[in-house]
Formats: structure tokens, C-alpha cells, sequence
């Protein structure tokens, strides 16, 4: 990831590089004309015109200084920030190559703190680190050099014998900040997926009055978050005091010694007032080292996350080419079995079934018996082996996954929308659509009336995942969004769940007529919803027990009539 960014914007640090050397080299020359400025006044014997020059000079070094370290900041500080914008969209394009099975395994707080936390400590990597050490790099070397060869090196060997204390704290100090940064990190991720489970699950909360223990909850972990951010805070806190000491003690040793030599007209003022200028130059990329170790081994950490998450394996290419033919919608099963990753007993055993276009698949069965995982096969969430599951009579391994994608309207299970309007969500499928289709698929889906009572219509804001509206209505506004494409296959997963009996049969009354040449799967609960299938499949423990017609499953007399006559006197029972 960040070599294709260096590919294409690592030109611009090259630039910013070589100015920053010039500022660190400009920034070197200050004491130096400090010092002669006091040299010259010490003399006794200065001019005015020597005074000016010499200020004039300082001036200009001030100037340059100014000039340069904008022109640098432009360059890498600015080119730090494009990164950040470009390894964030190269994670999200990532995330959605990703297959579902990888989303089972991971937490919505990691995620986030993917996108926000490691994407930022990696471009402070980039960017003030890379200056800082740079920085650091040139002005100690020439500070280090002028204070050896312009003024005194038996000073110089003195002042910095406190300095190699000071860096050994520093790197020792470094590792302990890792390890507590690494803490804080996986806390920050918890306490956002926690945060975000319970905005999303705000309803069930309340339901059961469950506030005050979930507060406590949040707290918890909050004042976990805390005092791994004190320890943090405490740990880092130390690299200053350890820096800072040893450098107090380099300047005591050089007053004291060079006090001397200029006390005994060995050394001029001004060299010792320029080498306490050296000094304070060297003293700032050394204090400067705490901030760069402790945000190197952030961005380090952080990469390390990152680069997980980029090697993770994708959805293959071939998936997403289009396949070099129109999918008609003959759909079929020949002893299908699935077993999810990282799992040993099968989620699917057997299953066979032939589907041709124009016919309806209706599914039911317990819950937990393997209806979801079968629709999930079928759009190649996940992959299943060869020669067990077919479209159009072509291995579906053989088929590109967003091939079928693009002629189905599936319609899963929570009806998920978007925060939008309600027409951006029944549009989403099919951007640009006009307000007469929008309200043709509305009204095929039984919520036309419903979307035109309210104030807005179909300007209707639906809240952070259709808060706003009720589970039937999001439900069938999901189901006006897979309509409006227009597509061969419908896929239904328990969609009418949340809706009367009365709706319903509304609903697959305008679902018959749409469906007649589409290729349709239906997975529900309730099964008067299946009644008009052309072949019905039972599922109990990922196993088909029994198939048919509806007549023919009433016939055997099993779970599904059963279930039925439960179901109908339930009904019966509530009118």
C-alpha cells in the first residue's frame, strides 16, 4: 500500500527533504553569528557599520529560516496528509474486496479504529517523524562539528558525557510506550464496537430497562480505557524529565569549564555564548527523540494492523469480471453440503433441488436449519465446491459472482437501510430512477399509501438504519428496493415477517404477478407465504425432510403441515 503511494506522490518528499537540510543548515549558523556579534562588542574596538552588518546578517538567517521551513512543511507535512486521505480509501476499497466470512470474524470497533487511530499514527510516521528525524540528523551533526572544530573539542567531549544517558532512557523508555500504546489501542476498539452495539441496539436496552447495567458496563470499560491512557500518558510523561536532566547537566559542565577558559582569555565570549547556541540546537533534536520514538513505535504498531487487514485474502478477481453470458435463472442443487470456516459440523447435508427460470423455491424449517446459509451459497458469500450447486446448468465456482449479483434483488432478513430518504433507499439499487418507478416498486411492495401519509413522502428521512419506521415498513421499503431493478432472480428472506396477515396477502398477491417470469426464492416463517410455490423444501438440521407442493406436503402429513395448522389457527385465533 504505501509503495504504490511513494510510486506516485514519494517524488514530493525529495524536494521537502532537501529544503529541510537547507533549514537545518541555515538554523546552524545563528550561534555562530551570535557568537562573533559578542566578539566583536568584547573587542572593544567594533564599528557601527560591523554591528549592522552582523545584525542584518542574523536578520536574514532568521529570514531564511522562515522561508525554508514553510517551503518544507509544504511539501512533506502536506504530502503526510494526501497519504492519510489515500491509505483510508485504499482500506475502504479494501473492506468492501473483502469476503463475508471475514466480516464473522472481526468487531465493527476494530475496524474503526483501522480507519481512524492507525491510519493517523501511520501518516505522523510520514510526516513530522520523517522531519524531525531528518531535522535531528543534520543540526546534531553540525552542531556537533562546529562545536568541536570552531570553538573547543575537550569542551565538547565534557558538555555531551550526560547525552548518552539521555538516549538510553529514551530507547528504553520507547519500548514501554509500545507496549501500553498497543493497550490503549485494542481498548479504544472495544469501547467503540461497544459504543456501536449500543446505539444499534438502543431499543432492546430500553426494552428491558437494562440502562443503569449497561451504564456500568460502559464505565467499566471507559475507566479501563482511562487509566491505560494515564499509564500511557505517565510512561511517555518520563521522557522529558529524562531528557531534559542530563541536558541541564551538559550546560552546568560547559559554563563551569568554558567559564574557566574564557575566565583565563583561552576561549572569547562569544565562542562560548555561540557554543551554549550549539548546545541548545542539539538539545532540541534529543528531546525531540521521545516524541519520535514514542510515535514511531505507534505508526509501527499501527502499519503492523493495517498491513493485517491488507494482506487478508480477497474476493478473486475472476469473481468480479462479468461472465460472457446473460444468467437466465435456472438455479440447482445436487447434494450441496457447506461447512463455514473454522466450523466441523456441516451448516448444509445433501441438498438437492432443480429450480427452473419462472418457478418459485419456497424454504421454511426451524430456525438455525440452514435457509440463510443456502441463499448466501447462491450469491457466493461464500464459496462451495465444485459440481454441488449450479446456474444454468454451469457450476456456479465457474460463475462471477457479480454476474449473478447484478440480476438478483435480494432482500435479507433485518431489511437494512441506509440514512437517507426513503427514495434514495428504494432507488439505491437503480440510481437516477424517476418518482414513477420509485412508486411503482413502493406499491408492488404494499407501502405506497404508508410513504405517501407521511409529511415528507418520499422525502422521508429513514434514520440511522430506518430508526424512523417501523420493522414492516422497513421491511417492504427493502423489498420496493430489490423490485425496482426489475431483476431475474428475487431472492426473499423472511421479508413479510413483520407485516399482518391481511399486508401479506397483498403483497403476494402483487408478487405473483411480478414473479411469473423471474426466478424466485422465498424464505419464510410463516407459511402461507409459500402456499403458491411450485416446490416447497423443509429443512431441519441443515438436511431437507421433506419437499413439495404445499398439497403434497399437507398430504404427507409432516413438520410442514404440522406447522401449517399451527400457524393457521394461531391466525384464525387473533381475527
Amino acid at each position: 500500500m504505501i509503495s504504490k503511494f511513494m510510486k506516485k506522490h514519494g517524488w514530493k518528499y525529495i524536494p521537502g527533504l532537501i529544503f529541510l537540510a537547507i533549514n537545518s543548515r541555515i538554523q546552524t549558523l545563528a550561534p555562530a553569528a551570535l557568537g562573533e556579534a559578542f566578539n566583536m562588542l568584547e573587542s572593544g574596538t567594533v564599528q557601527r557599520e560591523s554591528i549592522y552588518r552582523q545584525a542584518g546578517l542574523i536578520v536574514m538567517i532568521a529570514v531564511g529560516i522562515l522561508v525554508t521551513r514553510f517551503t518544507w512543511r509544504m511539501f512533506i507535512v502536506m504530502n503526510a496528509r494526501t497519504m492519510e486521505v489515500y491509505m483510508r480509501e485504499e482500506l475502504f476499497k479494501k473492506l468492501q474486496r473483502l469476503p463475508v466470512s471475514f466480516y464473522a470474524k472481526q468487531r465493527s470497533g476494530d475496524l474503526m479504529a483501522y480507519a481512524i487511530n492507525d491510519v493517523g499514527a501511520v501518516r505522523l510516521t510520514f510526516g513530522p517523524v520523517l522531519s524531525m528525524i531528518t531535522n535531528g540528523l543534520i543540526i546534531g551533526g553540525l552542531s556537533v562539528f562546529s562545536m568541536v572544530n570552531d570553538i573547543d573539542s575537550r569542551l565538547t567531549a565534557f558538555a555531551l558525557l550526560p547525552i548518552p544517558i539521555a538516549v538510553t532512557g529514551i530507547v528504553l523508555i520507547g519500548q514501554l510506550v509500545r507496549r501500553k500504546f498497543r493497550r490503549v489501542q485494542a481498548l479504544f476498539a472495544k469501547l467503540s464496537g461497544f459504543v456501536n452495539e449500543s446505539i444499534m441496539g438502543i431499543k432492546v436496552v430500553k426494552t428491558f430497562a437494562r440502562e443503569d447495567e449497561w451504564l456500568n458496563e460502559f464505565s467499566d470499560i471507559s475507566d479501563d480505557m482511562k487509566e491505560a491512557n494515564i499509564d500511557l500518558s505517565y510512561t511517555s510523561s518520563i521522557l522529558g524529565p529524562a531528557t531534559v536532566i542530563p541536558f541541564g547537566l551538559s550546560f552546568a559542565i560547559s559554563l563551569i569549564y568554558g567559564g574557566n577558559l574564557v575566565a583565563k582569555g583561552l576561549m572569547p565570549l562569544g565562542n562560548l555564548i555561540a557554543f551554549q547556541g550549539y548546545l541548545l540546537l542539539l538539545e532540541r533534536p534529543v528531546i525531540q527523540l521521545g516524541r519520535i520514538v514514542n510515535m514511531l513505535q505507534r505508526g509501527l504498531a499501527s502499519y503492523r494492523r493495517l498491513n493485517s487487514i491488507y494482506k487478508e485474502e480477497e474476493i478473486p478477481e475472476s469473481e468480479m469480471i462479468p461472465y460472457n453470458r446473460d444468467i437466465q435463472g435456472n438455479i440447482s442443487a445436487q447434494n450441496l453440503t457447506f461447512t463455514y470456516p473454522g466450523m466441523t459440523a456441516p451448516a448444509l447435508r445433501n441438498i438437492s433441488f432443480d429450480l427452473e427460470r419462472g418457478g418459485t423455491l419456497g424454504i421454511a424449517g426451524p430456525t438455525g436449519s440452514g435457509k440463510t446459509t443456502l441463499i448466501s451459497l447462491i450469491l457466493k458469500f461464500y464459496n462451495t465446491t465444485a459440481d454441488s450447486l449450479f446456474i444454468d446448468n454451469e457450476d456456479i465456482t465457474n460463475v462471477p459472482a457479480v454476474s449473478i449479483r447484478d440480476v438478483t434483488g435480494y432482500v435479507p432478513q433485518d431489511g437494512f437501510l441506509f440514512s437517507g430518504s426513503i427514495y434514495d433507499n428504494i432507488a439505491f439499487y437503480h440510481p437516477g430512477a424517476d418518482m414513477e418507478q420509485v412508486r411503482n416498486a413502493a406499491t408492488l411492495a404494499g407501502i405506497h399509501e404508508e410513504i405517501e401519509a407521511f409529511p415528507n413522502g418520499y422525502d422521508t428521512l429513514v434514520g440511522e438504519r430506518g430508526t424512523h419506521l417501523s420493522g414492516g415498513q422497513k421491511q417492504r421499503i427493502a423489498l420496493a428496493r430489490a423490485l425496482i431493478r426489475d431483476p431475474d432472480i428475487i431472492i426473499l428472506d423472511d421479508t413479510l415477517s413483520a407485516v399482518d396477515n391481511l399486508t401479506e396477502q397483498t403483497i403476494i398477491s402483487h408478487l405473483n404477478g411480478v414473479l411469473s417470469d423471474k426466478t424466485a426464492i422465498i424464505i419464510s416463517h410463516r407459511l402461507s407465504s409459500l402456499q403458491s410455490a411450485d416446490n416447497i423444501l423443509w429443512l431441519r438440521d441443515g438436511e431437507i425432510v421433506e419437499s413439495g407442493t404445499h398439497e403434497q406436503l399437507m398430504a404427507i402429513g409432516g413438520e410442514y403441515a404440522q406447522t401449517y395448522i399451527q400457524q393457521s389457527k394461531e391466525a384464525s385465533d387473533h381475527d
